[in-house]
């Protein structure tokens, strides 16, 4: 996909509006183009920032807006014409303010670091995950502001947490991406791994948060040393344990025996400590 066929359709992507076979063309594309990839991030940070934003507007505002647009204009003999404007320029008048105003309140919050995401939803992946989980994991980066990261990046990006995204994981599984995300103002990583056709994606995130599942069940679960939380998903299992700081989310098709090493090693368990998740 060439850059200028990118730029033609990032709403269409920012807005899950293509087919599974463009998204990953534009999946492919940003993790090659580093200039694409910045502008997207741009883009969707803009969008982010403005979805969110539930400004209210002063109840005076609206009535000064109307007071001045409902004066009787000077010089004009036709009721009519004068009504059918005045009714145009109230509209147009109130768009733009609440533009404005949305707007305003967009470019504020962004120096702001208080925000919290109050969820993380998982449902958003789990959902997709058994059609296609490099789909499935796209939405989720869109969802949470993936912006991808030099692996040796990831434990500065997300310094409060405890974690780790080795080149190889135990089993065979290597290391293709890294992201960085935005739960809130508060930072995450998330890694891809593949062996062969197999994927195995790997999520971390600070304990503050809650995790909702949508439908699933999430249920508790002993791995290895690590005791969790266990949602599955046909073939597809997403296994969380959780330590005073991060909650260390694993999603593939392992069992227990092959997953136990992969947890030992991206959520490490401090010496002489037994369960500390």
């Amino acid at each position: 996909m060439s850059c200028t066929r990118l730029q033609q359709i990032l709403g269409a992507y920012l807005d899950a509006e293509l087919s599974a076979d463009e998204v990953r063309q534009v999946d492919s594309h940003l993790r090659e183009c580093t200039e694409c990839r910045c502008e997207f991030q741009s883009l969707q940070r803009l969008t982010n920032g403005i979805a969110s934003e539930q400004a209210e507007v002063p109840s005076e505002l609206w009535e000064g807006v109307e007071h001045r647009l409902s004066a009787t204009p000077q010089g004009h003999q036709d009721i009519g014409m004068r009504s059918h404007w005045t009714q145009k320029l109230r509209l147009a008048a109130m768009i733009a303010v609440a533009v404005g105003i949305i707007g305003y309140f967009a470019f504020v919050r962004q120096g702001e670091d208080t925000a919290q995401a109050s969820s993380i939803d998982f449902s958003v992946i789990l959902d997709t995950i058994h059609l296609d989980p490099d789909e499935a994991f796209s939405r989720f980066l869109r969802q949470y502001v993936g912006e991808a990261i030099a692996p040796t990046r990831a434990a500065e990006y997300a310094a409060d947490l405890v974690f780790d995204v080795p080149p190889m994981l135990p089993g065979g599984f290597e290391r293709i991406d890294v992201y960085g995300l935005r739960f809130g103002s508060q930072p995450g990583i998330a890694a891809r791994y593949r062996r062969s056709d197999q994927t195995l994606i790997a999520i971390f995130h600070p304990t503050v948060h809650a995790e909702d599942f949508g439908t699933h069940q999430d249920l508790p679960c002993i791995v290895g040393r690590h005791h969790g939380h266990a949602v599955e998903v046909g073939e597809w299992r997403l296994v969380h344990v959780t330590d005073p700081v991060t909650c260390h989310c694993v999603l593939s098709k392992l069992d227990d025996d092959d997953l136990a090493p992969i947890l030992e090693t991206v959520a490490p368990i401090s010496s002489g400590s037994k369960n500390p998740h």
